[in-house]
């Protein structure tokens, strides 16, 4: 704001000094140190929070899981779907620091982070219940990509279709959630992001 100011008034008052001039006052003045360093945000995303152990929801197996959401679908429970879902301190603490957004050239700030992917899971969540919620689905199985995406000790699983055979459309294979985070034995939903 003060280089701004200095500049205001050294266009506006009568002088004969030469613009060059000027930058070389003001330069030294307009340089902004905005950026938080990533230890710093993580910090502070994390007060308040327990350090978890081990992902505390979820389910034991990635089959279960799955299994999991077709019910909460088919019961209209939206609570299940939270339960089945990353929590904040798990974000934090298990997944954000191995994720690839925390490191450049992304570094993207993790309560950033953690708001983009909460409104993801909202939207995704009201979609699925709004097609599919409330009914019997027939849940036939469903499918991943074959290799996971690992980082770190994570594990991410994507690219999943859930096949039903009673869906808004009659049978189908849907993506009902993005990604999957398998730690350490157990398995929650890290997006329930969709596009049906």
């Amino acid at each position: 704001m003060g280089a701004v100011l200095a500049l205001v008034l050294a266009a506006c008052s009568p002088g004969d000094r030469p613009a060059d001039e000027l930058a070389a006052d003001v330069a030294p003045t307009a340089v902004v140190d905005s950026v938080i360093p990533m230890d710093v945000a993580l910090a502070r995303f994390r007060e308040g929070l327990i350090e978890p152990a081990a992902l505390r929801g979820g389910a034991a197996s990635r089959d279960e899981l799955v299994e999991r959401i077709v019910r909460a679908l088919e019961a209209g429970d939206t609570a299940a779907f939270e339960a089945l879902a990353v929590n904040r301190a798990e974000f934090a603490w298990l997944y954000f620091p191995d994720a690839p957004i925390a490191r450049p050239p992304y570094e993207l700030p993790p309560s950033l982070a953690w708001f983009r992917l909460q409104e993801g899971n909202r939207k995704g969540v009201f979609r699925a219940l709004r097609d599919f919620g409330g009914r019997e689905l027939g849940y036939q199985g469903y499918r991943c990509a074959e290799a996971a995406v690992q980082e770190g000790v994570n594990r991410l699983w994507t690219g999943c279709l859930v096949s039903l055979t009673n869906g808004p459309a009659g049978a189908a294979s849907v993506p009902l959630f993005e990604s999957i985070l398998e730690r350490g034995g157990r398995f929650a939903v890290l997006s329930y992001g969709n596009d049906f």
